[in-house]
């Protein structure tokens, strides 16, 4: 009977120490794992892409053509909101794709707090991009880049996802064709 016992223990004390055994690491080369910079943006947007306000209800004992008026008000200014939101979408994936590509060349990691200020439009830029800015040493202090609605087309820059300038307005990142 005691020796069931002995033996029960013995298996449980092996099975611990095999268990507890220390594996080996895969070896990972210090050049790729610096290559591999994640960056997180925050984004807050302002002018065009700034949030609709929602009006509140029409207080209650309000007369039925106030109500209706003001459930109008209420429904368009919905509407207005869920086509805004789908323009920041759209702005916010172009933006992490010039940020996630520029991150290498720029040293940028971690979270990063973009505010994206203007709608696709077109300027000086004759491509359709979304302004948007944030802060970096790479900079000089604040970042301005143009995120394009697709790859450019335009030489210099062509294929590239956007363009990051500096605080002098120099292009520091998207200047060159790929």
């Amino acid at each position: 009977m005691q020796f069931k016992y002995i033996i029960a223990l013995c298996s449980l004390l092996l099975s611990t120490t095999v268990l507890a055994a220390p594996v080996p690491e895969p070896q990972v080369d210090a050049d790729v794992s610096l290559a591999r910079r994640a960056v997180t943006p925050h984004f807050t947007f302002t002018n065009d892409l700034a949030d609709i306000v929602i009006p509140p209800p029409a207080p209650a004992g309000s007369a039925k053509k106030a109500i209706a008026a003001q459930e109008k008000k209420i429904t368009k200014a919905k509407a207005n909101q869920a086509a805004k939101v789908k323009l920041q979408n759209a702005a916010t994936a172009r933006v992490s794709a010039v940020l996630n590509a520029a991150s290498g060349t720029l040293g940028l990691s971690g979270n990063l707090a973009v505010t994206v200020t203007n709608d696709f439009h077109t300027s000086k830029d004759p491509e359709s991009h979304a302004t948007f800015e944030f802060t970096a040493t790479a900079c000089g202090g604040t970042c301005v880049g143009h995120a394009y609605k697709t790859a450019s087309t335009r030489t210099p820059g062509k294929g590239q996802p956007g363009k990051i300038f500096s605080a002098s307005h120099a292009t520091i990142f998207g200047g060159t064709d790929i």
